[in-house]
């Protein structure tokens, strides 16, 4: 993954990623429908599209999965079974 240099660091995928699976990790799950509210709690002047990139990023690395119309953190534990 490339990062802009330009760029603030809270304005990156990789911050929002962090950022989104902290969330997610507090919660544990989070319904797909509601996602743009963890979004807007995160940073409501960031473009969507930023947090649907650091989401797809979460989602390659193997740090959420998708469960019934769910948006699930995957723990360590959940990785080994």
């Amino acid at each position: 993954m490339l990062i802009d240099k330009d760029s603030k660091p809270e304005d990156t995928i990789l911050f929002l990623s962090a950022q989104i699976l902290l969330k997610l990790k507090k919660h544990g799950r989070i319904n797909l429908a509601l996602i743009e509210n963890i979004y807007e709690e995160i940073n409501k002047k960031q473009p969507y599209f930023k947090f649907n990139l650091a989401l797809n990023f979460l989602y390659l690395i193997d740090k959420v999965k998708i469960e019934g119309g769910d948006l699930v953190y995957v723990s360590k534990k959940n990785e080994n079974s």
